[in-house]
């Protein structure tokens, strides 16, 4: 993810907002972190182990997320 999320940025296809976004969500402890879509909008995806959910959820609201969704893999 985080390999691919660069060869996005490159492309120019991030957007600063994305950017902060991904940082956020890799500094709390995301294992992957890259824009999802097109690009230039609004979506990101991270992955992150149960035992960091709540503190990657709770960076990436106060980082600026307007919505935190969650799946959980078993």
């Amino acid at each position: 993810m985080v390999e691919n999320q660069n060869y996005l940025r490159e492309m120019t296809v991030s957007s600063p907002e994305l950017e902060r976004l991904i940082g956020t969500a890799m500094a709390t402890g995301a294992i992957g972190a890259k824009l999802s879509g097109a690009g230039r909008g609004g979506n990101m995806i991270a992955l992150v182990e149960e035992e960091v959910e709540a503190a990657v959820r709770a960076a990436l609201v106060s980082a600026g997320a307007t919505n935190v969704l969650t799946s959980v893999l078993t």
